[in-house]
């Protein structure tokens, strides 16, 4: 090998190491300010939500909870207020207020009833006919007009107001007053051959059929009323948000026309549905599933008061929170994404 290949051979290596050299310090060099960044990212992640003294930052979680429902479906019964043959028991599961339930065979005293009325609006007749005096003119046609709705299809009407002495003495004489309390006794005992619905509702069981005998008392009719009630319960605060939620599920899973809101505090509400059919009880659901509108945040037990509160750093300054429990997990609700909390 000449001379001047081995010097040559020498500058290379040399220069191979210089190389190798200056590489490894740029890429320390390189390296040194991302490895800080990572080291400062990590402290960061680190510091919060831990302690630091005596507060600490939470962050909150969005999530969903149960509402527990309590349906209140009474079951009432129509019972028979007289002992008698039905002519007619109700035979549509549904009815409304004041529709005919029950109506006893009345044929006889229907008769009887028509002929009284009858016989009183023939007697007042003829005696405003015969022996109405002329100083009485005056009120004929007021005792005309009573006359005339004397009928045996309709109850008795308003006994006329009597204004005069002579007035008195001649309906006395005829013994008006008398007969009439005589009918209307008999026709409110007559009225308990119907019986009448006292709300709207849905039967759900009859005891007895049209033609039946039945005794005084006798259980006739079950139902449960078309309006009922649900009393519904939370751990957490039912927010307006959150009861239209209750609400537009109570729509989805309840064959209902109208929900109202009659009552409610910080965990109870009271709800008023308007059924449109029959409901069995035992296919009610017992809970609903709603989205909080609020993040939860889980409170360490050496942060909470002896009060049950929590003190939240806020930007107006230190806020007593009231802290839920839940499953061994204590927790406070905000629509912040995080919190400071202070130790008591």
């Amino acid at each position: 090998m000449s001379k001047f290949s081995q010097t040559f051979n020498a500058f290379g290596f040399w220069l191979y190491i210089y190389e190798k050299s200056s590489m490894k310090v740029f890429q320390f060099l390189v390296f040194l300010p991302i490895l800080f960044v990572l080291s400062c990212s990590d402290e960061s992640d680190k510091n919060l939500n831990n302690s630091s003294g005596h507060i600490l930052t939470l962050s909150g979680k969005q999530q969903r909870d149960t509402v527990f429902l309590n349906f209140i479906i009474p079951e009432k019964t129509i019972f028979a207020k007289r002992t008698g043959k039905l002519e007619r028991l109700v035979e549509n599961p549904e009815f409304k207020k004041n529709n005919l339930l029950v109506q006893f065979d009345n044929y006889d005293a229907f008769v009887e009833l028509s002929g009284e009325k009858e016989a009183l609006k023939e007697d007042l007749t003829n005696h405003l006919n015969n022996h109405l005096p002329q100083s009485l003119k005056p009120v004929e046609k007021k005792w005309r007009d009573f006359a005339g709705k004397l009928t045996p299809d309709k109850i008795m009407p308003a006994f006329p107001v009597i204004e005069y002495k002579e007035e008195a003495g001649f309906i006395e004489e005829a013994m008006i007053r008398k007969k009439y309390n005589e009918i209307q006794k008999k026709e409110a005992a007559v009225q308990n051959y119907f019986q009448l619905s006292p709300e709207d509702g849905f039967i759900l069981k009859t005891y007895a059929h049209t033609d039946d005998y039945v005794k005084k008392n006798k259980p006739l009719i079950t139902y449960h009323p078309k309006k009922i009630k649900v009393k519904v319960e939370s751990s957490f605060p039912l927010t307006r948000q959150i009861r239209k939620q209750i609400t537009t599920n109570l729509f989805v899973r309840i064959p209902i026309d109208q929900a109202r809101l009659l009552k409610s505090s910080e965990n109870e509400a009271l709800y008023q549905l308007t059924l449109n059919q029959k409901l069995d009880k035992r296919i009610c659901p017992e809970y609903l599933l709603i989205n909080l509108d609020k993040n939860a945040f889980n409170i360490p037990e050496d942060y909470i008061g002896k009060d049950g509160n929590v003190i939240v750093l806020s930007e107006s300054g230190p806020v007593k929170e009231k802290v839920y429990s839940k499953n061994g997990k204590n927790r406070i609700f905000s629509k912040s994404n995080s919190l400071k909390i202070q130790k008591p």
